[in-house]
């Protein structure tokens, strides 16, 4: 027989020997009687025989019906208790996040102390790398999320945006723009460049922005650390873009000074990624929610 019972077709039956009464049973389980009345015959044509008669007050069980309902109701029971294991599971099971180095330095530490906050029976695992590989973990599944700046490489990837930022240039305190509110690119043509390595976002995005100005160049100090990249800058090695979140302390401490450019345009959206066919479990689907309201203090 290629027809098999459902567990639909096992509940129906069962809240019908439960009522006693066709009508009374589709509304319990909210769904039509004619829906009720054909899952009761599915079961009646896979056991080959009448589960139910109608009498004057309702349906009569049969002599089969009555030695089916306590195994149905014991399989039900049993099904019910593994949903709640399973969506108990779901609920306190790890997740891991994933994160490109400039957000995985200023704003991922805030976003997973209030994740730890709200959710502390959730495991939170961390890997933090160039956007590139991080954009490759989770096509691999080894990421269920991630946080990313710059655009995604894949269309197998769903990719929103949370958050804005900008980056801005930076000197030493002793370099001849320090002070300077705003300079012409050409002004930029003999200076030593310390720059993120290739495929980063923020390297991406200075690569193309200038590039658009017919501007290239090749930096002398590249480097996975931005923290390096800021202290190389504020010793008078040569200056560098960053993101703006990163560099408030030195700013605001005058170890470093900032300048716009004229005629660029820095400012670029942070991304939350995820697998598009990947199954999203209920600590990914709370970390995604979170993500999607946040709100910098």
């Amino acid at each position: 027989m290629d027809k098999k019972l459902s567990i639909r077709n096992l509940k129906v039956f069962a809240t019908v020997c439960q009522e006693k009464n066709m009508t009374k049973a589709a509304k319990q389980l909210d769904i039509s009687q004619p829906a009720a009345s054909l899952a009761v015959r599915e079961m009646e044509e896979y056991t080959g025989t009448t589960l139910f008669e109608r009498d004057g007050r309702g349906m009569r069980l049969t002599k089969a019906a009555r030695h089916f309902y306590p195994m149905v109701q014991q399989l039900l029971k049993l099904y019910g208790e593994m949903e709640n294991e399973m969506m108990k599971w779901s609920s306190t099971s790890s997740v891991h996040i994933g994160s490109s180095i400039s957000i995985g330095a200023c704003i991922l530490p805030s976003v997973i102390r209030k994740y730890n906050q709200n959710y502390p029976e959730i495991e939170v695992k961390v890997s933090i790398n160039s956007s590139d590989i991080i954009e490759q973990a989770i096509l691999n599944g080894d990421l269920d999320i991630a946080l990313i700046e710059g655009s995604i490489h894949s269309d197998k990837i769903v990719s929103e945006c949370f958050l804005k930022d900008e980056l801005v240039a930076i000197c030493g305190m002793f370099h001849p723009l320090a002070g300077k509110k705003q300079v012409p690119i050409d002004r930029l043509q003999n200076e030593k460049f310390l720059f993120r390595e290739k495929n980063s976002g923020t390297r991406e995005l200075i690569e193309t922005v200038f590039s658009q100005k017919d501007f290239f160049f090749e930096p002398m100090w590249e480097s996975t650390s931005t923290t390096a990249l800021i202290n190389a800058v504020a010793q008078g090695i040569g200056i560098s873009i960053l993101p703006k979140k990163m560099l408030q302390d030195q700013l605001d401490n005058h170890k470093v000074y900032s300048f716009s450019i004229e005629g660029i345009d820095l400012s670029r959206n942070y991304y939350v990624i995820y697998q598009k066919k990947r199954l999203m479990t209920v600590p990914v689907e709370k970390f995604l929610l979170m993500v999607q309201h946040w709100q910098e203090k």
